[in-house]
């Protein structure tokens, strides 16, 4: 049997894929408590969603929700240029991230609402592109947005 190397190199060609890297910024959530909790864009909903599942191989594999934060640990969470252009248009410049401690996500999320017991923290687009540095430090009883660090030693 004779092999035809532009058919392999037409198959090769069409089975490859460039996905280019997106424009926009990065926040990085750190969490500094020692509870768990989720971070959402909003509070709507019947329930949280905490697992997704694949089959691989014809095996179920269950892994946890990208927006789950462990304790003392961090979150990047990735604002593409155009998801900021449509946050723009749509909600007046301004974003919310809400934070619900692991302790209350069996609740539903209007329970959630109706009790309060939830954080959350706004931050303004314009800000969020305009610095390379976004860093959202979650502590026990403060939320704080920085942008800039001073590693001096003194």
């Amino acid at each position: 049997m004779k092999s035809r190397p532009e058919l392999i190199l037409i198959f090769l060609l069409g089975h490859c894929t460039y996905d280019p890297p997106q424009k926009g910024k990065e926040l990085l959530i750190h969490n500094q408590t020692d509870r768990a909790f989720l971070v959402l864009d909003s509070l709507n909903g019947k329930s949280f969603t905490l697992y997704d599942t694949a089959k691989v191989n014809d095996r179920v594999y269950i892994t946890r929700q990208p927006n789950f934060v462990a304790e003392f640990t961090s979150f990047t969470r990735f604002y593409s240029n155009m998801k900021m252009d449509v946050i723009r248009l749509k909600n007046k410049n301004w974003t919310t991230l809400y934070f619900v401690d692991q302790a209350d996500i069996h609740l539903s999320p209007q329970a959630i609402l109706a009790s309060h017991a939830y954080r959350f923290f706004s931050i303004n687009i314009d800000t969020l592109a305009k610095y390379e540095l976004n860093h959202l430090f979650i502590t026990k009883d403060t939320i704080l947005f920085e942008h800039d660090y001073d590693y001096c030693e003194r």
